[in-house]
């Protein structure tokens, strides 16, 4: 069900080995750090008046619009348009939104199969595809996990062994059981419970993007959060150029990287995170071990999709430096910028001659 097609793996470099840091640099505004980087580009493309651009708060994000249409006079339309498909799939598949798909699947865990919408069911097979190719690094059923950690409800604290150990019983994406005829999903266990944040948002920004281009929109910026989309070229012709944040520098820059549409998504331990007893805990936690990763600090990615990028993202940023970059090796039109917690960059082969390194 999950098969695509697959590129042979390189060789990948190794992990560089380097402690973490006790303490980091704290960033207490990243969300705005990651738009900073993303505009500072922008501003830099040589762009016009004629570029429509609004911003919109969304996904518990905000989410940044820039586009050239073929009538001026047709951008509310295009923009209405777009902020009603926004809201209707995060009406679906966020585990926020009462009524949402996901939050039927999750009060009915070890209960009974949930009919949901087609759109639903099809970005649950996609999250389970991707949780398959990467060995289950990215796992759509990691809720009990960022639950106990306390970054779901934002009361971050350090769990205690029995309640890991507990949570990981209930992470497990190949327990998830779809019924394509029925449109049904199941799962078996009480208390599990699917999170699909590390790969919805990504799947609605590229709904936004087809939207766009069914428009007319030939060039086209938008940004969720540091998940960015793009349509073709910068309106003056020339790749866009995006800046990928430094992982330890409010503001600074690490890597510049050209794109021609496409998609780029940051993971970094820098976005979300607490301390307690002197120790910094983040967000991305590793299904197997249910603590967060520790590998790298930062993971780029960019692929055809801004959902491929959002969920490669989590997936490498787990897997580490040497399993990471084989996994984007062996895809296809997927590329890769990871970062060590030593400040070790290390370049997918589709990048090398291509990122402007700025350390």
């Amino acid at each position: 069900m999950y098969k695509r097609e697959q590129k042979n793996a390189a060789n990948a470099p190794g992990p560089g080995g380097m402690k973490i840091k006790p303490k980091y640099v704290l960033i207490a505004l990243s969300l705005a750090l990651v738009l900073a980087v993303a505009l500072l580009y922008l501003r830099g493309n040589g762009q016009g008046n004629d570029l429509t651009s609004f911003n919109y708060f969304a996904m518990d994000t905000l989410v940044e619009m820039r586009f050239v249409s073929v009538d001026n006079a047709g951008d509310e339309e295009i923009i209405d348009s777009v902020i009603a498909e926004i809201e209707r799939l995060e009406a679906l598949l966020s585990r926020s939104e009462t009524d949402s798909d996901v939050v039927a699947i999750n009060r009915a865990a070890g209960q009974q199969a949930v009919a949901v919408s087609p759109e639903t069911l099809a970005l649950i097979e996609e999250a389970l595809y991707f949780a398959e190719i990467s060995g289950g690094a990215f796992d759509p059923t990691i809720a009990p996990l960022t639950d106990a950690w306390g970054f779901w409800d934002q009361a971050h604290r350090l769990p205690a062994d029995e309640e890991l150990a507990r949570a990981l019983e209930l992470v497990d994406y190949s327990m998830v059981e779809l019924d394509p005829e029925k449109k049904t999903v199941y799962l078996p266990l009480e208390e599990m419970a699917l999170e699909l944040g590390g790969i919805a948002k990504g799947y609605i920004v590229d709904r936004a993007l087809e939207l766009l281009s069914s428009k007319g929109v030939t060039s086209a910026f938008v940004n969720a959060g540091g998940d960015i989309g793009l349509i073709g070229l910068r309106p003056d012709g020339e790749p866009w150029k995006i800046g990928v944040g430094h992982p330890r520098e409010e503001g600074a820059v690490i890597v510049v990287i050209p794109l021609s549409g496409g998609a780029v998504v940051t993971s970094g331990d820098y976005r979300r995170f607490f301390e307690e007893d002197g120790v910094i805990y983040h967000h991305i936690i590793d299904p197997a071990t249910g603590y967060p990763a520790g590998d790298l600090i930062s993971v780029t990615i960019t692929a055809p999709t801004v959902m491929e990028a959002d969920a490669l993202s989590t997936a490498v940023f787990v897997l580490g430096p040497e399993a990471g970059m084989s996994l984007v090796e062996s895809l296809p039109h997927i590329e890769g910028i990871l970062i060590g917690p030593g400040l070790e960059i290390y370049l997918s082969s589709g990048l090398e001659g291509l990122a402007e390194l700025r350390q």
